[in-house]
C-alpha cells in the first residue's frame, strides 16, 4: 500500500465539511492545467494529481504481484482484493484490470485503517463533470460492473470523477460498515468517518453537476432533487428495463443522513442518482436494511445492466 507517492490527501482539513453544516460550494474550485505531457486536474487549495501519461511511480506490495496497470495507476495496489473478486463465477473486483488508464488520479482521503481513497478522472476535463461513487458499503459487489463499464469506455463529451470504492477497509473485510463500525451512508451530516469526509471533499473540489451513488442488493434507481437527477435516473432505469425511478429518500432518524444529504451542505440542492443493483450472490450484502427487497441475479445480467445504464448516462450529455 502506497503511503508516500502523493502529497497530503485532498482537503482532510476541510473544516467546513467537518461541521457538516455550512461547507460552501464556492470554497474549492476544480481547475484544469495544461502541461506538455497532457492535461492534469488540480484543485484550489492545491492538491497533488497524478497525470497517468507521465507517472511511472508505483505502489509496492509483498503479497500481490504487480500488474501491468500498476506502474501508471497509483490506486491499483491501494484497492483491496477480497470476497467481491471471487463471490461468483465471473466475478470482478474494484481494481482496474481493463488495460485502460484514467488520465488523472487524485487522493481524496485516507480510510480509518490507512488506505488511500482515490478518485480517477475519465473523459473530458472541459464541460460538465459527474461524480460516481462506485462502492460505499464494502460487502456490495455488483457496483464493480458499473465501475468497469466506465473504465472500458470512458465518456468523450463530459468528464467523470470515479471513486471506485469509498470504503476500502470494508471492501477488504467484506463488511457493510467502515473499520470504525460506522455505516458510511448514514454519516452524511456527522462526518465521523474519514470515508464520508472524503466524499464531501471531492464534491467540493470537482463541483459535479450530478453524483451517482452505486449500491446493491435491491433492483431500482432513485433520484434526489429532480432536474438532471430525475432525467438521468429515468434514462438509466428505463435502459435497464426496470421502469421508472423512485425517490431516493432521507434518513428519518436523529441526525443521521445519507451521503447525498451531506452533499447538499456542500452544493445546495445537488442532483443525485442512487443505483441499487441486484446482488450477484447470496453472500453479497447478506444483511441489508430491508432484506425483503434483496434480489440476486447473474453476473451476466448485472454486467449488461451496467453497460446499458452507462450508455444511457452518456446519452444525456450528447
Amino acid at each position: 500500500m502506497n503511503r508516500g507517492l502523493l502529497a497530503a490527501p485532498l482537503l482532510l482539513a476541510l473544516t467546513a465539511c467537518s461541521s457538516a453544516q455550512s461547507a460552501p460550494a464556492e470554497s474549492i474550485a476544480a481547475t484544469s492545467t495544461s502541461t506538455s505531457a497532457g492535461t492534469a486536474t488540480t484543485a484550489t487549495p492545491p492538491t497533488t494529481v497524478v497525470d497517468s501519461t507521465t507517472s511511472t511511480a508505483a505502489s509496492t506490495s509483498t503479497s500481490t504481484p504487480p500488474s501491468t496497470t500498476a506502474p501508471a495507476d497509483p490506486s491499483y495496489l491501494d484497492t483491496p482484493i477480497g470476497t467481491c473478486d471471487t463471490i461468483a463465477p465471473g466475478a470482478i473486483g474494484f481494481r482496474n484490470e481493463t488495460g485502460n488508464l484514467a488520465d488523472a488520479y487524485m487522493p481524496i482521503g485516507t480510510s480509518y485503517e490507512g488506505r488511500t481513497i482515490w478518485a480517477e478522472h475519465w473523459g473530458s476535463h472541459d464541460g460538465p463533470q459527474v461524480l460516481v461513487l462506485g462502492q460505499v458499503h464494502g460487502d456490495e459487489c455488483a457496483p464493480a460492473w458499473f465501475v468497469q463499464a466506465i473504465r472500458e469506455q470512458p465518456p468523450t463529451t463530459f468528464g467523470i470523477w470515479l471513486v471506485p470504492t469509498v470504503n476500502p477497509d470494508g471492501l477488504a473485510a467484506h463488511t457493510r460498515l467502515t473499520a470504525q463500525g460506522i455505516d458510511p451512508n448514514r454519516d452524511g451530516f456527522n462526518l465521523e468517518t474519514p470515508e464520508a469526509r472524503a466524499v464531501m471533499a471531492v464534491t467540493a473540489a470537482v463541483q459535479p453537476v450530478l453524483t451517482i451513488h452505486c449500491h446493491s442488493p435491491y433492483h431500482w434507481v432513485g433520484e434526489e432533487n429532480e432536474g438532471l437527477a430525475l432525467e438521468a435516473a429515468k434514462a438509466m432505469s428505463e435502459a435497464a428495463g426496470w421502469g421508472g425511478p423512485r425517490y431516493s429518500g432521507r434518513v428519518e432518524h436523529d441526525n443521521l443522513a445519507f451521503l447525498w444529504e451531506g452533499q447538499e451542505n456542500v452544493i445546495p440542492a445537488h442532483p443525485t442518482v442512487l443505483i441499487e443493483f441486484p446482488a450477484v450472490a447470496e453472500a453479497e450484502s447478506p444483511a441489508p436494511p430491508d432484506l425483503s427487497q434483496k434480489v440476486v441475479t447473474s453476473v451476466d445480467d448485472v454486467a449488461a445492466v451496467a453497460v446499458a445504464m452507462r450508455d444511457a448516462l452518456y446519452g444525456l450529455f450528447g
